[in-house]
């Protein structure tokens, strides 16, 4: 009997042709025409469609609650196609929301009409993923990720993995907070930082898990809820002793998305 795969577009590359420009295609499903399954019934949707640069917290909630309403019964899973811009956002967000279900997102650098896109080779390691059966929310862009340990592609369109043993929120509502990032640098002068409207502040860390030493006395004098963020398992240099909640193991992307769900 054939596999039922439920196929959620969401617009990005994946979903857009190339003209004068890069846009969205109004067949944002065209990939079900290219990749064809004798084992297979794909059912596909388009609940709405964006280059997700522009992805907010109000396609997050409708993305979350199409899934929440989904009859996993009926299908073996679910594949989400999205842009790559902010695949890593979305990717946490839905692996903390729905981390005991099979869903893979997965992605393209070009448009699938171009001989050299990697999205129909990522969409077909997709549906091998969910054929596997494999619980938990993935990741399928050159290789199979999953979905909490991604960080945003670089120049050359690559995610770095950081293994996490973080347990999932499962928490499915995107709240309406205010959260601030921010990135350390040379110099940063924290007098410039406006905190009038904002609700937490996530700090990303150095890659040896370091700030300056007045991004940690800013921190001390927040009154809202806070967090620094690093890849290392553990902040070994002494300018970081006097750092607190530190969370360790973790992606911006993923401190984010547990900071947003209530």
């Amino acid at each position: 009997m054939p596999y039922k795969i439920l196929v959620i577009a969401l617009g990005g590359t994946i979903g857009s042709v190339k003209k004068d420009s890069i846009s969205l295609d109004d067949n944002a499903l065209k990939i079900l025409d290219y990749c064809k399954y004798d084992d297979v019934i794909f059912e596909g949707i388009s609940p709405f469609t964006c280059l997700s640069e522009n992805m907010t917290e109000k396609l997050w909630q409708e993305l979350i609650d199409v899934l929440d309403k989904t009859d996993y019964s009926k299908h073996k899973g679910v594949i989400i196609l999205h842009g790559s811009d902010t695949l890593a956002y979305t990717s946490s967000i839905i692996a903390n929301a729905f981390y005991d279900k099979n869903i893979v997102l997965t992605a393209s650098d070009k448009p699938i009409e171009d001989c050299n896109s990697n999205g129909i080779d990522n969409f077909n390691k997709a549906v091998d993923h969910i054929k596997n059966n494999t619980v938990g929310v993935y990741v399928s862009y050159d290789g199979i990720m999953r979905g909490d340990c991604i960080t945003s592609a670089d120049i050359n369109d690559k995610f770095r993995y950081i293994n996490t043993n973080l347990i999932p929120t499962g928490k499915k509502k995107i709240s309406h907070k205010h959260i601030l990032i921010i990135k350390p640098y040379v110099s940063m002068d924290t007098d410039c930082i406006n905190l009038e409207k904002v609700d937490a502040v996530i700090f990303e860390m150095f890659h040896s898990a370091t700030v300056p030493q007045n991004i940690i006395d800013f921190s001390k004098k927040l009154k809202c809820p806070y967090c620094f963020v690093t890849h290392k398992d553990s902040a070994e240099y002494e300018t970081a002793k006097g750092i607190e909640n530190i969370i360790f193991n973790c992606t911006t992307e993923n401190a984010y998305a547990r900071m947003i769900l209530e």
